[in-house]
């Protein structure tokens, strides 16, 4: 028998989606490929996004992921020594999910490592997704890069909940990414820890709105005064440009524009991919007006789990 070999893509992840903060996020059909050879002396390659910049050792996100599932597991069967391939497609610090991205896929791999050598420890999906939001700090990106699609979470007394929202067909996305990156530590610093009663009541319509829309497949619902008013307010003053590309973004065609996770990247969602092209040209274009370079794509949604695949070589 050959020796086994595991590869996963998962997907990027934007967050909030406006008046979902921290419980909302959706997966875009935009990956980072991760391929690992166990029982190799180690061995880390990077390529794609930001390869240049990432660490190639051991305190590398992917990695640590893998030896935090392991260190759970507690089995002594699974070999600790590997060589991993990971080719980066999302970008870093942009609000677009990649330490999500990173956590997933090291979990992942490392329980089908597990899976592989010693089954009876392998954790189920459940317990993945709850280290998952331990090692990132909160469910909204971890849970979509893991489930695929539109992702509600809620924490209560009984736990960690997850709910799919159902994405209509034809909803597709433009991602615009600014050339400047924006930690999320440094973005969570200007968000109020306290907000008003109106600016509460305000985000739980407006949340509510999101969902209808999206169940409902009418889109047409978050067109004119759809938005957040949590933590997009605040965030704005560290992206310049916001005002001008979210009023250029909607005169193109856009339904409504919301800031993706921590940002600096924006979201454009739109009913059809001839729109969101339109809608990508002048999200560049008023972008360079402002002195701000940045690239723009047109994004589906990620539908599916992210799972492992294994074959031998």
């Amino acid at each position: 028998m050959g020796q086994p070999v595991f590869t996963v893509r998962v997907p990027a992840t934007s967050a909030n989606l406006g008046p979902g903060f921290d419980c909302m996020g959706i997966a875009l059909a935009l990956f980072n490929e991760m391929t690992l050879r166990p029982g190799r002396p180690f061995a880390l390659h990077i390529s794609g996004e930001s390869a240049s910049l990432l660490p190639r050792d051991r305190k590398n996100a992917v990695v640590q992921a893998m030896e935090y599932l392991w260190e759970r597991c507690g089995s002594e069967r699974v070999p600790r020594e590997f060589e991993l391939h990971l080719h980066n497609r999302i970008p870093v610090a942009a609000g677009l999910g990649s330490s999500a991205s990173a956590i997933v896929g090291g979990l992942l791999l490392a329980n089908a490592v597990v899976a592989h050598y010693d089954p009876v420890r392998a954790l189920r999906q459940a317990d993945v997704l709850a280290l998952a939001v331990e090692l990132e700090g909160h469910p909204d990106n971890v849970a979509p890069a893991l489930l695929g699609g539109a992702i509600l979470t809620c924490q209560d007394d009984h736990g960690l909940h997850t709910f799919s929202i159902p994405v209509p067909d034809h909803l597709c996305f433009v991602v615009a990414v600014p050339y400047f990156t924006l930690r999320t530590e440094e973005s969570r610093t200007v968000v109020p820890t306290q907000v008003s009663r109106a600016d509460a009541i305000h985000n739980i319509a407006q949340a509510s709105r999101l969902t209808l829309a999206l169940v409902t497949g009418n889109l047409d619902l978050l067109r004119g005064g759809f938005g957040d008013k949590l933590h997009e307010p605040y965030r704005l003053s560290l992206i310049p440009g916001y005002h001008e590309v979210k009023r250029a973004a909607s005169r193109a065609g856009a339904i409504t524009t919301t800031l993706s996770g921590a940002g600096p990247s924006m979201l454009a969602w739109c009913d059809t991919e001839t729109v969101a092209w339109q809608v990508a040209d002048q999200m560049t274009l008023t972008w360079r007006e402002h002195g701000v370079p940045c690239r723009t794509e047109v994004h589906r949604v990620c539908r599916r789990e992210t799972t492992v695949e294994m074959r031998e070589e």
